[in-house]
Formats: structure tokens, sequence, C-alpha cells
């Protein structure tokens, strides 16, 4: 499909912009000629000119999510989420009989309990609509540990078993993992997108509503020319308070700013990488990901694919729409802060990488910010650290100095007249602040919604506290935020490696390593500045250093379960999905452990020796001729020094040969020796007639 013309949201869509656009570059730079009427005569040229700029660049940034938020509250309470006024919304059309929609699950060393029950929620979901026909599932391993990989075909043949869905949940493990993610996804496009016209791409910790799923088909058949369409997951499931916290911060203030990032994006939306839907035949044609020239961790393959696979697809001439009223989306978030700044590490390094490709020739101005935008939310953490450092020498020269030039005492507190700073902080709180009362405001006029927070009472409070949690954590995150951008500019890159799904607990010995620096610098830090700068000046600093002293214990204290369970015995951070539970997540648990197969000991051994596990594992394998020799010696070698003797690349080379476990199996079946048995969990010949 080519462009074909300017489309009608686009006009729309321009206006918008531009209007954003005014909304944040004029009060950014009226902010910063305020600030340079205090600044004046008051400080040097070489201090003053740095504190200006940076000033101005986080002001117009944290602009644009206030105005976002502000637009998305004033639509919510208008009743209005995905309108757009004088262009058509996305039509709905039925189904046609041939439309097959792939949705795709890939992994990487999961729990794959969890996996396999999400996916059987989803697919019980859909089943219900009575739309199954049109959907086929898709579990995409890129699993190294062999023990991991074998218990991942033991739980896929069990749900396929118990859903009687052979045929219709499929499942292949990758041999090579290269590109990880989206390198497993272009995968299947090449091999099987042929067959199939739309997909669904989830994570592992995903799950969806049948009904969302099958609404989303109808989109896509109503507008052929929307490449993809996003929804808006919402957090669920955990229960640790770190993540309860999260949860929370999300369904409060997330429809506010998603309603309003809808107004400005329109059909030049964004695409997260999961609980979206895509069309298959653009997407394989128009989003191979570039390598970018030079080493990594700038260079080379990206890190982050999402927002540029979203911009290759509009670039192409095909829509991206972000529809949040789309509900029945969920997912899970990490479980504690060293987990979610894990993520943020490899976030940085790919949202870095985007800066690159903003001169790339073709692309849409939407999209251009989005990549700004990413950036900016780890470029403002060593920003707004830069600007501290540059306010407290200012307040050193300040508190020192008259406005004349001659030097005054500690005691004389006359340049304190201009209340020129007390109103840019209170401006800067207001738009940082104000979108947490704004969504407050929003559920409370709703009928019956407060009801899904706890309460009036107890919103309110949750907000309050999450508000002090936040205060405290970002000094925190600015702190690592800061370390993960000069550890890119440095040439320190990171791999993208398997999440934490489930929820755990930090260990005081953990955050210590973890933060005890964090904790470390801001004491010093207090130690320092305090006799320096005084009471007054100290005490603006207070919310800062206190957040960073207290880095070790708030990452313990948060990680702990039983305090996020505690807060909802006492209705605290409650979000709706606990009030009442959708049936997609009542089923997650609720038979969950009932067709889970049970392997005892080595998954390894149990392949081997078990006749319907190496039935299951060796139909999902194809003959290596050319490794034979090799595999071979391997197989000699596992018969003479048992299974304990190989080495994980060593099962490896054996596992993906078919004719290799066909081989063992039957050796190991057919031999006499006890010793030989035994080593494979066999302790007589009497015991393998009898198991036979």
């Amino acid at each position: 499909m080519g462009r074909g013309g300017a489309r009608p949201w686009e006009a729309i869509g321009r206006y918008r912009r531009y209007w954003l656009s005014t909304f944040i570059v004029l009060p950014a730079c009226g902010a910063g000629l305020t600030l340079d009427q205090v600044l004046t005569d008051r400080l040097p040229f070489w201090l003053e000119l740095p504190t200006l700029l940076i000033f101005v660049l986080l002001f117009a940034w944290i602009s644009a999510g206030f105005w976002t938020a502000l637009v998305g509250f004033v639509l919510l309470m208008r009743g209005r989420t995905d309108t757009t006024p004088g262009s058509p919304e996305l039509h709905l059309a039925e189904p046609r009989l041939q439309s097959r929609v792939a949705v795709l699950m890939p992994i990487y060393n999961e729990e794959i309990e969890r996996v396999a029950a999400g996916l059987q929620a989803t697919y019980k979901s859909i089943q219900k609509t009575g739309a199954l026909a049109h959907f086929e599932f898709f579990l995409l391993s890129d699993t190294r540990d062999p023990a991991i990989w074998l218990r991942e075909e033991l739980v896929w043949s069990a749900l396929c078993e118990s859903l009687d869905a052979f045929g219709r949940i499929h499942y292949r493990r990758r041999p090579i993992n290269n590109k990880a993610k989206s390198g497993n996804v272009a995968d299947f496009c090449r091999r099987w997108g042929k067959g199939y016209e739309y997909m669904v791409v989830l994570d592992a910790d995903s799950v969806m509503n049948g009904e969302t799923l099958y609404r989303m088909l109808e989109m896509m058949e109503g507008n052929p020319q929307v490449g993809i369409i996003q929804t808006q997951p919402v957090a669920v499931n955990r229960e640790t308070l770190y993540a309860r916290l999260q949860q929370f911060a999300q369904h409060l203030y997330g429809p506010i700013f998603s309603v309003g990032l809808r107004f400005w994006q329109l059909g030049d939306g964004h695409y997260i990488g999961h609980n979206a839907m895509l069309r298959i035949a653009p997407f394989s044609q128009y989003c191979a990901l570039p390598v970018l020239p030079g080493r990594a961790p700038l260079g080379g393959p990206l890190l982050s694919h999402d927002f540029v696979e979203a911009a290759l697809m509009a670039k192409s001439g095909w829509e991206v729409w972000f529809v949040p009223s789309l509900s029945g989306s969920y997912e899970e978030v990490p479980p504690t802060l060293i987990d979610d700044l894990k993520r943020d590490r490899r976030w940085a390094q790919g949202n870095l990488q985007h800066l690159r490709l903003l001169a790339g020739e073709g692309l849409r101005p939407a999209h251009r910010f989005l990549f700004v935008n990413g950036a900016m939310s780890f470029l403002a953490a060593p920003l707004w650290g830069l600007f501290l450092i540059l306010g407290a020498l200012g307040s050193l020269h300040w508190a020192n100095t008259a406005s004349d030039g001659s030097v005054i005492t500690p005691l004389d507190w006359d340049w304190l007249v201009s209340p020129m700073p007390f109103w840019l902080f209170g401006v800067t709180a207001i738009l940082l602040l104000s979108p947490k009362f704004m969504a407050v405001l929003w559920v409370l006029r709703q009928h019956g919604r407060k009801e899904h927070f706890g309460g009036a009472f107890h919103l309110v409070l949750s907000m309050f506290l999450e508000s002090i949690f936040s205060i405290l954590m970002a000094p925190i995150r600015m702190a690592f935020h800061s370390q993960f951008v000069i550890q890119t500019l440095m040439g320190r890159g990171v791999s993208w490696g398997a999440q934490v799904r489930g929820d755990q607990e930090t260990s005081w010995r953990d955050a210590l390593r973890y933060f005890g620096w964090c904790s470390a610098l801001g004491l010093i830090l207090a130690g320092i500045l305090y006799p320096f700068l005084g009471a007054w000046h100290f005490a603006w600093l207070v919310p800062i250093l206190g957040g960073l002293a207290s880095a070790v214990p708030l990452a313990a204290w948060t990680s702990r379960p039983a305090l996020g369970r505690w807060t909802q015995r006492h209705h605290l951070f409650v979000i709706p999905e606990e009030v009442h539970v959708p049936q997609e997540l009542q089923s997650l648990g609720a038979d969950r452990m009932a067709y889970m197969p049970h392997i005892e000991g080595d998954p390894f051994v149990q392949v081997v020796v078990d006749p319907r596990f190496n039935a299951i594992h060796t139909a999902l394998q194809r003959n290596r001729t050319a490794a034979w020799p090799r595999a071979a010696k391997l197989c000699h070698k596992a018969l003479e020094q048992g299974p304990q003797g190989l080495s994980n690349r060593e099962r490896n080379i054996l596992l993906t040969d078919r004719n290799s476990m066909l081989a063992l199996h039957r050796a190991v079946w057919s031999t006499a020796d006890r010793t030989r048995l035994a080593a494979w969990g066999l302790q007589s010949e009497a015991q393998v007639l009898s198991d036979a």
C-alpha cells in the first residue's frame, strides 16, 4: 500500500501538534527569562548560562507531560477518549472467514508454568467469543538452558492435551537466538507469516481478553490502511509493595496520559512491542531493523525495536493507532526496584541508540518526537543532576555575594526578597504533581469508579503515599539513570536477558551491594553541604539527599510481599482488577496446576528415559546428518559416563538431533549394565521391564 495522498486525520494532527509545541516552547522560554532576571548580576556568566539552558530544556520536557495529561483529563471529563473530530474513527468490520491471526508469545528462559497459564487464559477467553477459528497460537522459544527448554516442550504438550488444541497451539525453539525478541518475531514472519494476515505479539507475562482481541481484528478488517493497533496494557497480579505502588500509579494516572497521548498522535501512534495487533505483510516488507554503523552500545543491532518498527511502518504509508479504550489487556511489572532498574538499563541503551535515527529520511515528525522523548526519559536524569550541581554552586556564590558584588555574611538574607525563585519552584511543582490531582478528580467524578480504588478516602490517601514514595525514589532513579547514560556513552553495553516474573524479596545484603553507594552518596553530600549552605538552602535539598540516603532500606522494604499484602488488606494501592477480578486473571491460578506435568530430577535424563517424553521431543526436532559423527561420540560418552558427564553444550548438541535422541533412548533401554542403569535413574533390569 502506498501513501496515496493526505489522510483526514493528518491535518488535525498537525494542527494539534503545533499548539502542543507552542504550549511547550513559550512557557519554557518565559520561565527561562524569569529565572534570568533572578540570576543576572547574581552569578558569573559561566554559571548563569548553563543553568538557564538546562532549566529551559527540563521545563519544556515536563511541560509536554503536563499538557498531555491536561488534554486527557479534559477529554475524559467530557466523556471522550478515542474520538477524532473532523475525521472518521476506526471502523469495525465483520472478519472474513479466511482472516487468520497468529498470536505470538516469544519466550526466553521463562517460568514456563506461568507462560502456559497466561496462554491458556487468553485461549479460553477467545474460545468463549466463538471466534477461535480465526486464531492460532505460537510459543516461540529462544531458551538456551536445556533443562528449561525440555520443560517447555512437556508443558506445551500437556497444555495442548488439556485444551484439545494440538494443531492450534504450536511450539518452536530457534537453534540460534540472534537479535533476541525482534529476531524471533522476524523468524516467524519469514517461515509462517504468509499463512496469516495478522499477528498479535504478547510478552511472556501478557494476558488478553478474547473480546478485545476480536475487536482488534474487526478494526483491522475495517481499516485496511492500518498497520498496527496498540492497546494500553495495565499492570496486575503483583504483591510486593514496590509493584503495588507501580500498579496503582499506572491505573490511576495512566488513563489521562494515554487519552492525551492519543489526542496528539492519532494515526502516528506508538508501538510498545507487545499486546498489539500487526498486519504481517507490511511489517515483513518494511520493518526490518537497521544495523547502526559503529560498535555497540551506540552502534550495531538495535536493542529496543518497538518504536523503530512503528516509525518504519508509518514511513511506508501505513497508519499506527494507539487505542487506550481497548480494555482487557494485561501485563506484569518488575517486582522490585532492582529488577526495574535492570530493565531500565537495557531501555537506556536502546533509547539512546534511537537518537542516531533522527536524521533518517522519510520519518514522520511524530515518530522523531517519540525518539527524542524516549531518550529524554533517561537523559533528563544527568541533566537534573547537573542542574542541581549548578544550583548548589550558585547558592554558594549567591549566599555570599550581594547584588552589587560585595561579600555579605551568612546572616544577611536581603538577597531573598525576590519572590521569583518561589514562583518558579511552584510552577515546576504544579507541572509535575497536578496530573495526580487531575486523575483523582476524574475518578471521584465517575459514578462507582472510586470504589474500584478502595473508596474515596483510601484513594486519596494512597495517592499521597504513592507521591511520597515517588519523591523519595526520584533521586535514586536519577542517580542510576545518570550512571546508565554515562556507561552507554563510554561504550559499556548490556545484553537483553531473561526478566524476573515472580514476586521475590531483596535481601538486605543485596540491597546494600546494589544501593550502598547511593545511600553513602546521600549521607556524604548532606554532611558536606549543610555547613556551607545553612539550614535554609539545605532544606531545599532534603528530599533529594533524603531519597539517596534511604536507597538501601527503600529497596529492601518495598520488595516485601508481606508489606504489599498488608496494604491490600488495609485498602491501600487498590486497583480495579483486585475489586472485580476479570475471568482471564482468575483462570491464571484456578486450574494452573491441574494439567502441569511433573518432572523429577534431571529433565535431560527424563527425555532420554521416558518413552512419551522422548517421543514428544524427537517429534519437534529434525535429523542433522552433518552433526551425526560428533553426536555419535557424545552418545557413546553419555552411555559410558552417564548424563552427568555431559556439559550443557554437549547436551544441546544431542537434544537438537532427532536420530541422536532416538538412538540414546534405545541404547539406555537396551542395556543390561546395572551401573549404566543407575546412572540414568534405573536400578535394575527388572525395574526397566516393569516400567516398560
